[in-house]
């Protein structure tokens, strides 16, 4: 009997470290759920059964890592699609940043949108937790699969509702962008997200 309560004991003993295990990683390596919401006109597409372009990775021109020396940024893109409720999708790990596969690439003209988190599960720094110190003329520079650099200029920052409409943010076609999105502001524990969204805004260098 002894042994048989030594062994119920040691069953319960290693079970309670394995799940403060998970729990553990998941606080340090993986971030809160921060998704972002699309513009109408990429929700119509969907609806409608419309076909979105999806860039491959193995594609020379996709982005591979993302590199903002102000803010000592040297992250890998990862390359994120839509979730379950039809948003954009954000990167799983809080030291990635994800780039939304169905939209521009970055250095064509329009859009080119990037997300990454602003904390981990601990609410310990993430890969974005400095990008409100951007200021206007920081340099960003976005590395491809084919070993080409496409620089960006910082042209200002802007602070949206978590739910404001998304229209201006993804279909700005003028010029070539690089949108960077990350979450700010107070946490919204019922649906795991803060409740606003900053996004900084680089125009491609001409140099």
């Amino acid at each position: 009997m002894k042994n048989k309560k030594t062994f119920y004991t040691a069953g319960l003993t290693i079970l309670a470290i394995l799940v403060l295990g998970v729990v553990l990683a998941r606080g340090f390596f993986f971030a809160p759920s921060d998704e972002v919401d699309l513009p109408a006109s990429v929700e119509k597409s969907l609806t409608q059964g419309k076909n979105l372009v999806e860039k491959k990775s193995e594609d020379p021109l996709s982005p591979k890592r993302l590199r903002i020396p102000t803010i000592k940024v040297n992250a890998e893109v990862t390359h994120v699609g839509f979730t379950k409720k039809g948003n954009m999708a954000t990167p799983r790990s809080f030291g990635d940043v994800g780039w939304f596969r169905y939209g521009t690439l970055p250095g064509d003209a329009g859009s080119a949108v990037i997300a990454g988190h602003l904390d981990n599960g601990f609410a310990l720094p993430a890969v974005f937790n400095h990008l409100e110190d951007l200021k206007e003329g920081d340099d960003i520079y976005v590395d491809t699969f084919g070993g080409k650099t496409i620089h960006f200029v910082v042209e200002g920052s802007k602070t949206y509702e978590y739910k404001a409409p998304t229209e201006e943010i993804f279909n700005q076609k003028d010029e070539a962008r690089l949108v960077l999105i990350t979450c700010t502001g107070s946490w919204i524990p019922g649906e795991r997200t803060h409740r606003e969204r900053l996004v900084v805004t680089a125009i491609k260098s001409t140099d």
